[in-house]
Order: structure tokens, then sequence, then C-alpha cells
């Protein structure tokens, strides 16, 4: 890169050649925080420009700057005037770091620029900016295949560049009509980059009819989706884990029939299969230990069944701790209160068996 000579000084915003304008984004919020710095502390940063021989100076570097300053009705700037070619100035440019990073479209843009104007090659910018070849042609690949309308709508601040990377430029690659025609839904009504995703995403999976629709109403289809999916949201919680285990339940049962139906092919006669088997073994011990839990969750859990407490312990059995003992009994009767005294107290044999019913029964209960 050959050295020139530089100049800082101030100049009317009217001599100032912005024709590169076009080939900026547009920032509104950034402007906005410029008029503030400026405002409160001055123009920190001069802006740069080329002085051509229509004696106007071509602006390089500093739109958002001078954005800013027309915001404030300011009438002039702080210019660093580089007296070299326009060329050279725009490789420079891409070389010198700058207040703010730019855009990747933006040096796209830049890139192009160069080669279209100055029939400069990839090779030789990558040359004079200090990068790669493929630095140059990924920059280049951004805005080569953008269509003008979209690129103006970038620019404009109208789309972001997320959106136009990832959604629009690869449709408009695969069918420039399509990338038009969302971008103008996308202008009547913008989308957020969340709701473009999975706008894109459906996009790629349907079919021709439904790309038609989702072209002509990219909003409603996303709304479509947004109520869909409160809907299965409202199923899945009303349902609960009950729900969720048996819908899932139901998804394998179709899996394995699936594999079933494949077992003649896959097993056929002649193929040898030695990943399979252990696979299978694994599966299968899987469900036995599914089922041997699901036994004893069910035996262990029903409800409203309360006869098992009534009946006597066999002998030996391992855990009477639930039932008293006898000699506890014994002594929680009161003095004379025995199954012979009640039954005389009461006078008749139907009081003694009615008597001993309900014993039976405190028994259960205790």
């Amino acid at each position: 890169m050959r050295h020139f000579d530089t100049q800082t000084l101030e100049t009317d915003l009217h001599r100032l050649d912005l024709h590169f304008a076009s080939l900026r984004l547009r920032q509104p919020r950034v402007v906005e925080r410029l008029a503030r710095s400026i405002e409160q502390d001055g123009q920190l940063v001069p802006v740069v420009a080329v002085a051509e021989e229509t004696r106007s100076w071509v602006l390089i570097d500093g739109y958002l700057r001078i954005e800013a300053l027309r915001l404030l009705s300011r009438d002039t700037a702080w210019v660093e005037r580089w007296d070299c070619p326009l060329s050279q100035a725009l490789l420079m440019v891409l070389v010198r770091v700058q207040a703010r990073t730019w855009e990747a479209l933006e040096e796209g843009a830049l890139i192009r620029e160069l080669m279209q104007r100055f029939e400069l090659s990839q090779r030789e910018v990558a040359r004079q900016t200090g990068r790669d070849v493929s630095w140059v042609n990924r920059r280049l690949s951004l805005v080569q295949d953008l269509p003008e309308a979209l690129f103006a709508a970038i620019c404009r601040g109208e789309l972001s560049t997320w959106a136009a990377t990832r959604v629009l430029a690869p449709l408009a690659r695969a069918n420039t009509e399509h990338a038009e025609r969302l971008l103008g839904a996308l202008q009547r009504e913008p989308l957020t980059t969340r709701e473009l995703h999975t706008w894109y995403h459906h996009y790629q999976k349907a079919n021709r009819l439904k790309r038609e629709r989702m072209l002509a109403q990219p909003r409603l289809f996303c709304q479509a989706l947004q109520t869909q999916s409160r809907h299965q949201s409202a199923r899945v919680l009303r349902a609960g884990p009950e729900g969720a285990w048996l819908a899932e339940l139901k998804r394998l049962t179709q899996r394995l029939r699936a594999l079933h139906r494949q077992l003649p092919l896959v097993f056929a006669q002649g193929l040898e299969t030695p990943a399979l088997q252990p696979a299978w073994i694994e599966m299968k011990t899987v469900v036995q230990d599914l089922d041997q839990t699901l036994t004893k969750v069910n035996a262990n859990d029903r409800p409203g069944d309360t006869s098992r407490d009534c009946r006597p312990a066999p002998p030996g059995h391992p855990d009477p701790q639930d039932r008293p003992a006898a000699e506890g009994l014994a002594q929680q009767r009161a003095p004379g209160d025995t199954p012979a005294s009640t039954a005389s107290r009461g006078g008749g044999g139907g009081d003694a068996n009615a008597s001993s019913g309900t014993d039976q029964r405190g028994l259960c209960a205790l």
C-alpha cells in the first residue's frame, strides 16, 4: 500500500459527495448515540474524504457521523482529506480500524465496488488489504447474488443483516421470485427474527401449494403456528405426565411394529447381523426391567384395598410390626372386659355375635 499525504480541516457539509451512501447500512440508534456524543464533546473523529477533479470531496468513511451532524443541524464537519486515488482510499478503508466495525455486508459491497469500478481482482484486493483470498470471496459472496432491491432494503434499515444473510439471500439464490415476494410482504408486515426463522424452517419442508400460501401471508402463517403451539401446550398441561407417558408408549409401540415388519428383510437368510443381536438384547433387557418395575408399582399401590390388613399374618411372617401383639390388646381392655363377660352382660347370643364382630372390626382398624 503506497503512502500518501493527509490533511485535517473543517469544511462545509455541502462540499462532501456522499457517493457511497448506498453501500452503507442505516443504523438510527447508532446515529442518535453519535449525535449525543458530538453535542456533548464535539466531533472527536474526523470523517475521511478524497478530493476529486470536480473539486468535490468524495466521502470514504464517516457516513454515520455526517448523518449525526445533520441531525444536530450542523453545517460543517472535520474532514481528514487523503491525497490519493479513490481506489487506494477504498482499499485503505478496509485495512484501517475505525471507531465502528463495519458489517460484513458493507465490506462485501465495497469489495464489489472495487472489482466492478476499478477492475481489481479478488487476489489484488486481498493483497492490498492484507487479507487472504478466502476472506475476500466470503465477503463478496454475501452481496454477489443479492438482488438490488433486497440490498437497498437492508441499507435502508428495513431488513436486518441476519434476515438477509440467513433467509433471503439463500432464498434468492434458489428462487428469486419467492425472495422478492417475501421481501414485499416483510415490508408491509415485518416479522421478528424468531418468527422469520420459524417461517423459513417450515418453508424448506413445504410443498409448492403450501409455499404459495406462506408467501402470500407470512404474518398469518406465523400467527396460526403460535395458536397451534398454545393449544398443544394446553393439551399437554391438561394431560399431565400420565398423558405424556401414554403418548410416548404409543409411539414406541408403532416403532416396534415397524421393526417387526422389517424383520424378513433385515434378517434375510445369508445376511450377517452381528451388531443387531446385542442391540436387541439390550432393548429386551430394558423392556423387562420396565415391566418388573411396573408390576411392583401396581402391587404396592392399590387404593382402597384394605382387606389384606384384616387377615391374620401367616406363621413366620417377616413383617408383623403393623399388627399389635395379643398382650398389648389384653392390657388395653378394662378389668373384667373379656369376650365372655361382655356376652353375659348383653344377655343374648345375638349380642355376643355382634360384639365379636365389633372386636374384629376394631382389630382391623388397629
